[in-house]
């Protein structure tokens, strides 16, 4: 495809409407003249760009390709042309037909509105502004260099005409006559300096490249002016949208916030209200806590003196402990003595039993006695009744009687002790007897008693287990006590502490209070600037290069 078909041909034109674009930035016929005029481009320059289209059109391709080269090493503008439709290649083609362009345009509304539309393109592919008005200054060193390379060409030409326009007007040869042009070699020795038409047909080939170079200067101008133009318009575009936005919000947030701000301001009034009832609570409650820090320190000293308690009373539980130690040890020994005694009582009961049955056998030994005395007595009666009835006092007679008698007395003495014996028998069984009743009740009481005295050798075991738990607990109590103690002592730092933050808080919510009320006049304001912010009538329409000045 020919670079000039391809020129104007991107992706993005459908999203475009250059007549609207042109209109927006008033440019028209006269507008067209009037930067013509003002920048000095006429016909001549028109001219002077026509006879550049040969240079231009053998040139393009290399400046398109050393153009893209510079823009391809930057991120920045590698990026624009990575979001552009058209590739590099494409692209390349594009700034072909430009190049060309710049001498074979009409220069007209149609030149100008197809400049509009380029420099809209690139805005659309958000290329910034300093990149696009950079981009020219690659194109001066681009094209500049081929210009120079022309005008140098130019002043060549323009002296070897000269040169041949002397040839038939002297005969010293093209060295004489480029000697003579630069004064050199005159006939006197004197140096007139440059030949005045040499100094002239220099001067013009040399002027006349230089207005090659200004022409294109004020094409490229008028386009970059353009270009701008449409840059200037999308930003003015945008910021009227901002504008309306602005105002749309101002709107919006009016109609918004108008009532939360009258609740805002209703709301601020209570907590100002508030702010004062907590004022006043917050100076009742650091007295409150004066109060509190008072008792507490009866507490702490009344704590010190159950502290001071709980070491007696551990002193005294250690020494209970000690007692009933003690304690156990005579129940121990009393228990001993107790199973000692009730041995001794089984030995005593052992015993009379036995007495018993001796007394038993002294009844059997007595109940024989008392029948040998009864045959005794017989025995002495009956020899009285034969001594009597022999009473011819024969010798026989006489020693029976005395043998009686002496049976009889013998017999009587047997009784008399029998009934002794008998009497003290009695006597014994009753004092064994007695004694048997009182031992058995002493063997009663010494159980009892054992079982007792066990019992109290549980309890005192019992009570030594508690003493030695309660001493134990004690120095708990005593360690916890110091630790309340410390506790206490803490917690009325605390509370003084405690105390100068509730004053703190109290001036604190006198302040917030005092803010609150600022806060409410501070709401009225914000209402009234909200109301402003719509009324205030037109935005700022101010031309960005006055604003810019």
């Amino acid at each position: 495809m020919n670079p000039a078909e391809s020129f104007g041909r991107g992706g993005l034109n459908p999203y475009l409407d250059v007549d609207d674009l042109v209109d927006d930035i008033g440019l028209d016929e006269d507008e067209i003249a009037w930067r013509k005029d003002f920048i000095g481009f006429d016909g001549a320059d028109e001219r002077r760009l026509s006879d550049l289209e040969p240079l231009l059109r053998a040139n393009r391709e290399q400046i398109a390709d050393d153009f893209y080269d510079n823009l391809l090493a930057y991120e920045g503008t590698r990026e624009v042309i990575d979001r552009s439709p058209k590739g590099v290649e494409a692209l390349k083609r594009t700034q072909q037909a430009y190049l060309v362009s710049l001498a074979t345009g009409d220069y007209d509304r149609a030149y100008f509105k197809n400049r509009a539309r380029i420099g809209k393109l690139h805005e659309l592919l958000d290329m910034p502004l300093k990149h696009y008005v950079g981009q020219y200054g690659v194109y001066y060193d681009l094209i500049m260099s081929r210009l120079n390379e022309r005008v140098q060409d130019q002043v060549v030409d323009a002296i070897e005409e000269w040169a041949e326009e002397r040839d038939a007007e002297r005969d010293d040869g093209g060295f004489g006559r480029l000697a003579g042009a630069l004064g050199l070699g005159g006939d006197d020795g004197e140096d007139d300096g440059l030949d005045d038409s040499f100094e002239e047909t220099v001067r013009s080939a040399i002027d006349d490249g230089m207005m090659d170079v200004l022409s294109l200067l004020r094409i490229i101008n008028l386009d970059l002016q353009v270009a701008t133009d449409t840059y200037v318009d999308s930003y003015a575009q945008r910021l009227e949208d901002a504008i309306e936005r602005r105002e749309r919000l101002a709107r919006e947030v009016e109609a918004d916030v108008q009532k939360p701000i009258d609740e805002l301001h209703e709301a601020s009034a209570v907590v100002a209200r508030r702010a004062e009832a907590i004022s006043t609570h917050a100076a009742s409650q650091a007295d409150s806590i004066d109060r509190a820090a008072t008792d507490v320190g009866e507490v702490s000293a009344a704590v010190e003196e159950v502290a001071s308690v709980a070491d007696e009373v551990h002193d005294e539980s250690q020494r209970t402990e000690s007692l009933a130690a003690d304690g156990v040890d005579a129940a121990d020994e009393a228990l001993a003595e107790l199973e000692a005694i009730e041995t001794a009582v089984d030995d005593v009961s052992t015993a009379v039993s036995s007495l018993e049955e001796r007394t038993d056998e002294i009844d059997e030994v007595v109940d024989r006695l008392d029948d040998l005395a009864r045959r005794t007595t017989l025995l002495a009666k009956n020899a009285m009744i034969e001594a009597s009835r022999g009473s011819g006092g024969s010798e026989a007679t006489g020693a029976l009687e005395v043998i009686a008698n002496e049976v009889g007395s013998f017999a009587e003495q047997t009784q008399s002790d029998l009934k002794a014996i008998e009497s003290a028998v009695e006597s014994v069984r009753a004092d064994a007897a007695a004694t048997i009743e009182t031992t058995d009740e002493t063997v009663e009481r010494v159980d009892a008693g054992t079982e007792r005295i066990r019992d109290t050798v549980d309890s005192l075991e019992a009570i030594h287990e508690s003493a030695r738990s309660t001493a134990a607990g004690m120095d708990d109590v005593a360690a916890a006590t110091d630790q309340q103690a410390h506790s206490i002592e803490s917690i009325a730092d605390s509370i003084d502490d405690l105390s100068e933050a509730a004053d703190r808080v109290a001036e604190a919510a006198e302040s917030v209070a005092a803010a609150s009320q600022e806060q409410t006049a501070s709401l009225r304001d914000v209402g009234e600037s909200v109301d402003r912010l719509t009324s205030d009538g037109e935005p700022d329409r101010t031309p960005m290069y006055e604003q810019v000045q």
